[in-house]
């Protein structure tokens, strides 16, 4: 029988916890989370009151769910994509996108273990959060070792 890594609830909500707090001491506009395992199922997601639920949420979740099915962080997915010829639209995928505020972690082995999603601020500042939760997963995944 075969096991695979993947990100779960516990550490999900951790990392989860952690963009919300970066996003407080930033201040600013509120942000949709979207927290996926590594075949872009959901498996946690936050939105702060007031956040744009036509665009923050679903871009949140399309962030996550392409950096967890790409193996990349949507900012490096974005160079590909413009590199395609046919561009965004090459992959075949409507739920892919690209842009700051999407990132995927990696297990120090190189496994996938899911993707990370943060909208409603601007790319830069969504970048800035994603990646806290990014690197909070990464200390976690380093105490576990």
């Amino acid at each position: 029988m075969r096991t695979r890594k993947t990100l779960g609830l516990t550490e999900s909500r951790q990392a989860l916890a952690e963009m919300l707090r970066k996003a407080d001491e930033m201040g600013g506009r509120p942000i949709a989370i979207a927290v996926m395992d590594d075949r872009g199922e959901l498996i946690c997601f936050a939105a702060q009151a007031g956040v744009n639920a036509a665009l923050a949420r679903q871009n949140a979740i399309k962030k996550a769910y392409t950096s967890a099915c790409m193996r990349a962080d949507t900012l490096d997915f974005a160079e590909r994509a413009q590199a395609s010829p046919q561009g965004l639209a090459g992959f075949g995928n409507p739920d892919f996108t690209i842009g700051g505020g999407g990132a995927v972690v990696v297990a120090p082995d190189g496994t996938i273990l899911g993707g990370l999603g943060v909208s409603g601020r601007t790319a830069e500042e969504d970048e800035e959060i994603v990646q806290t939760g990014k690197a909070h997963i990464g200390r976690l995944i380093q105490e576990q070792a």
